[in-house]
């Protein structure tokens, strides 16, 4: 008899375990998913808003309808950001809302998907809605929600002047337990990690967060760093991000230059120093800072840079020398303690130049002793030669971004923490 006909003639006692099984298949992911609905309406709840104090922002990640903050929301259009929210309540009755305004994907845009994290249960595949409700909560007591950002569309993410980017990630609040309390918070702010790069740093190649910008951030987090991972598409030193033509400035524009030296700068179209088009991501000092006051510049700053540079038509090799060799002092300035690494791309593009731009720099600046080269080798680069290899290809699979991210911490952490 065919297979698929036994279940129709089996006997109906036997029959039964048979379509109950099913149906609890059919419906698990459904019940473990996060519901994008409002909470139990019984239960006192209040809503806490994103100027409250159980809010941790990625730093470098997020602005808010009054600059940097506000009280309404906090967007954001980099992959990888995140946010953490922590409370007290006696009751938890209530399981948490996340709040968002979803109003700028109206007719263009498929909304970002998020990862959630609630008291320790992930739930991964969460796109944006008005409401999210979050399952998974212990009891009375503290609570921690971690939410990232997984994925999104790589268009519409900039904005111009005046006008906000359409395809952003902005929570407005998280409703909870009416007797809830932000936790405490350490009253001293974490060094942070700010990880700059292109498509291979936003995790285009792994699945979302097995990219190794978030495994590095993670393992700093464990030294009790927060980071920021600052990247996009099609991104170089001086190649435009996002799809082309792609509406993402370059890193650090240079133009005219001659044999790498000299050149135009140009500032409007550059995004070292900004969060979108319309928030700085500098102090009133013109140093980096988290979340725009003084005394927030970040304490590590890890750039992956050239392969788009390298690639892409139109890439001036003078050019794109000028941008690496005259921005590492500009990034000194603005950062003036932090240590910055500078990561050789895993194919090798652009090493030459990047390895004589920092021994450029050292050179003229021998008392500074945080600048330094990261380099997997000519091994990580043969190793994504093969198209759709065992470690992928030009952007590296989940298995090679994991070897990487293991290496680059490793250094990272060794030349932090010296033994």
């Amino acid at each position: 008899m065919p297979a698929r006909h036994r279940l129709r003639h089996a006997h109906p006692a036997r029959r039964t375990p048979l379509l109950l099984a099913a149906i609890c298949l059919t419906l698990a992911p459904l019940l473990s998913a996060p519901r994008a609905s409002a909470a139990d309406d019984a239960a006192p709840s209040k809503v806490l808003p994103v100027d409250s104090s159980a809010f941790v922002f990625s730093p470098g990640n997020w602005v808010g309808d009054a600059g940097r903050a506000g009280k309404v929301y906090r967007q954001t259009w980099y992959p990888g950001a995140y946010v953490r929210i922590t409370w007290t309540s006696a009751a938890s009755k209530v399981a948490p809302v996340l709040t968002l305004d979803t109003s700028m994907f109206a007719g263009h845009n498929s909304p970002p998907v998020l990862a959630c994290n609630l008291d320790g249960v992930w739930s991964g595949d969460v796109p944006c809605a008005p409401e999210i409700t979050l399952d998974g909560m212990t009891g009375p007591g503290k609570h921690t929600l971690t939410v990232y950002v997984k994925k999104e569309e790589q268009k519409n993410r900039w904005g111009t002047p005046g006008q906000s980017g359409a395809n952003v990630t902005r929570i407005t609040g998280l409703k909870v337990d009416a007797d809830a309390q932000p936790a405490d918070v350490a009253t001293k702010p974490r060094p942070w990690a700010l990880i700059v790069g292109d498509s291979i740093t936003e995790g285009i190649g792994a699945n979302e967060l097995e990219g190794y910008s978030h495994l590095v951030g993670q393992g700093l987090g464990a030294l009790g760093y927060e980071y920021c991972i600052s990247a996009c598409g099609w991104s170089g030193w001086i190649h435009r991000g996002d799809n082309p033509p792609g509406d993402v400035p370059a890193y650090y524009n240079i133009t005219d230059s001659a044999d790498g030296v000299g050149g135009t700068y140009h500032p409007d179209d550059s995004r070292w120093h900004m969060v979108d088009a319309n928030h700085s991501l500098l102090d009133s000092r013109g140093h980096l800072s988290g979340y725009g006051d003084v005394g927030q510049e970040p304490a590590i700053i890890l750039i992956n840079y050239g392969t788009n540079d390298a690639i892409h038509k139109g890439m001036i090799p003078s050019d794109v020398q000028a941008s690496i060799t005259q921005c590492l002092p500009v990034l000194r300035h603005a950062a003036p303690n932090a240590h910055l690494f500078i990561l050789i791309p895993f194919g090798q593009y652009k090493a030459a130049e990047l390895k004589q731009a920092v021994a450029a720099y050292n050179a003229a600046h021998p008392d500074d002793h945080g600048v330094h080269l990261i380099d997997l080798g000519p091994e990580a680069a043969r190793a994504l030669t093969v198209k759709n290899g065992y470690w992928g290809g030009l952007h590296p699979n989940p298995r090679a971004h994991a070897t990487f991210g293991a290496q680059i911490t490793a250094q990272i952490v060794a030349t932090i923490k010296p033994q």
